[in-house]
């Protein structure tokens, strides 16, 4: 899947063919031809005067002004009359700034790839996404720290709130789902940033403003890795690139050179390089990188 930075124009292109009587399909020119897209919010675009390049050849320039929403955006070409048909596809509009475990720069790097070339951004720029949150599932958490809103359930005993995301690194606010109002933390709170963990101070009861039949709270809170990339990561993820993009273009290297040693590591869909796995085996300030069910 393509992925584009915000702020940039795209084009979308499509072909249109017709259905002859021997069976085969011939590129014809359809009667009308529009392109929906379909936006992060689920509101749709339609453009329905694609730029014909030849027969059964169109285009659509999308203007920037029209991809101001991160996220998703699938879309579809539908042409009726003389070669009618549907075909679709999808792209991704992220933003350029945010900070990147790889970025594209470095990705090529790792490929020797030169910066001018373009030909690959899109297809490299999918692998790393794909890279980041594997990462993610990998560490437990976020590698750039961010916020995180999830619903939780009080224990057994009201004491301890157990959150998803690892590391935690601090507390926003922690709101009763029953009663619509948030549990006063002003005193502070113990912290496990590890095992992600929720206490208040001396391990007294989260006492407060919720029905103790339904102790589940919506928990606002802070969790990653810090405000920059450890190297560790993108070291990682320049390795993992490096297979991922082998499998698809051959290895860059010559053969007596020797090529990488492959672990199935747990929670992955894929081969990891061993030297990845090994690489993410450290810690980070005494914090094990791995989840501890995948040590």
């Amino acid at each position: 899947m393509a992925r584009y930075p915000l702020n940039q124009p795209l084009r979308l292109s499509t072909t249109t063919r017709s259905l002859q009587l021997d069976g085969t399909y011939l590129l014809a020119n359809a009667t009308t031809l529009s392109l929906t897209v379909t936006k992060p919010d689920a509101t749709t675009q339609t453009y329905s005067s694609p730029t014909n390049d030849g027969t059964g050849l169109y285009h659509q320039d999308i203007p920037a002004s029209d991809l101001q929403q991160l996220g998703h955006y699938p879309y579809v070409w539908t042409a009726t009359g003389t070669a009618a048909g549907v075909s679709f596809g999808d792209f991704d509009v992220h933003d350029p700034a945010e900070p990147a475990v790889l970025p594209l720069q470095d990705g090529k790097d790792q490929l020797n790839i030169p910066q001018a070339t373009t030909t690959w951004d899109a297809e490299l720029g999918a692998y790393i996404a794909t890279i980041e949150t594997s990462l993610e599932g990998f560490t437990g958490g976020p590698l750039i720290t961010r916020t995180v809103v999830e619903r939780q359930e009080l224990d057994g005993t009201q004491t301890v709130l157990v959150v998803r995301q690892r590391p935690l690194v601090s507390v926003t606010s922690i709101v009763s789902v029953a009663s619509g109002q948030p549990l006063d933390i002003s005193a502070g709170l113990d912290i496990d940033p590890n095992a992600g963990t929720i206490r208040k101070q001396l391990a007294w009861p989260f006492y407060g403003p919720y029905f103790a039949w339904l102790p589940v709270m919506t928990v606002t809170y802070k969790a990653g890795w810090g405000t920059a990339v450890p190297p560790v990561f993108n070291y990682a993820a320049r390795i993992i690139l490096q297979h991922m993009w082998d499998t698809q273009h051959g290895p860059s290297v010559r053969p007596s050179m020797g090529g990488q040693d492959l672990v199935q590591v747990p929670g992955f869909g894929f081969l990891i390089p061993n030297r990845a796995a090994e690489a993410l085996n450290g810690t980070v300030n005494g914090m094990p990188l791995r989840l501890e069910a995948y040590i």
